[in-house]
């Protein structure tokens, strides 16, 4: 132990208290993100309102539908308020088992990591998601109207979020495997050919119908993938 000695009871009344606070905590902000769910919806609508066709409008088909899309939205808005504050009691938590070092080290990593998640989170909302949509919804015409279900598009909308959210986290991951001698530093600058081709892979599969818009989602990924190789590139391998 780094400061002091602690019995396994001591640990586990320590983790209880710290995991009730974490519950409360998530109930609280479910209850007042549910109070505020219509603005959250309306919040995500933004990006497919700028590509619905002129008198298109979100439908939904089963009577609970509505009723659901308020809660799944209440309860992923408060999973995103409350992570900080779980991360902070997991950090409480382990702050008696690490030395000063391990201390900062620790802290660096959570603020990183997280600033990057919300980075990536804001870049999937702003900019791709408005792009796949334009995409996907362009097909509407005279014969073929668009009519996106409620629940679906919250689903993806969701999903493609927290999907960049972890994408951005890339630079972090290459970086702390380089740290721990998993890979040697320069792997990722060696191994840019195919590490290029599995993500236009990937922007493919995100709009798979233009080259064009391929390329712009290519071109932050491949900025993504550089960062993390130049950051896997400052570490020796950590000595034992």
């Amino acid at each position: 132990m780094a400061n002091g000695a602690y019995t396994l009871q001591d640990h586990l009344a320590e983790l209880r208290k710290r995991l009730i606070q974490c519950v409360i905590a998530f109930c609280l902000a479910f209850g007042t993100a549910y109070a505020v769910s219509d603005f959250l919806i309306s919040f995500l609508f933004e990006p497919v309102k700028q590509s619905l066709p002129s008198g298109s409008t979100m439908v939904f088909t089963a009577l609970t539908e509505g009723f659901m899309a308020h809660l799944k939205v209440a309860f992923w808005a408060a999973v995103v308020v409350t992570a900080p504050y779980a991360i902070y009691q997991t950090w409480r938590f382990l702050l008696p088992a690490l030395y000063e070092n391990e201390k900062r080290s620790l802290k660096k990593l959570i603020l990183t990591g997280g600033a990057l998640f919300v980075f990536g989170a804001v870049f999937g909302y702003w900019v791709i998601l408005p792009l796949i949509l334009s995409l996907s919804l362009g097909y509407s015409s005279s014969n073929l109207q668009a009519l996106p279900r409620l629940q679906n598009y919250l689903i993806f909308t969701l999903k493609s979020i927290f999907l960049f959210g972890i994408i951005f986290e890339m630079p972090f991951v290459m970086a702390g495997v380089a740290r721990i001698g998993l890979v040697p530093k320069d792997y990722f600058r060696k191994h840019r050919r195919p590490a290029y081709i599995l993500l236009f892979l990937v922007a493919a599969l995100l709009v798979p119908s233009d080259i064009f818009s391929q390329i712009l989602i290519f071109i932050p990924f491949v900025m993504i993938y550089e960062i993390g190789a130049f950051l896997s590139g400052g570490f020796k391998k950590k000595k034992n």
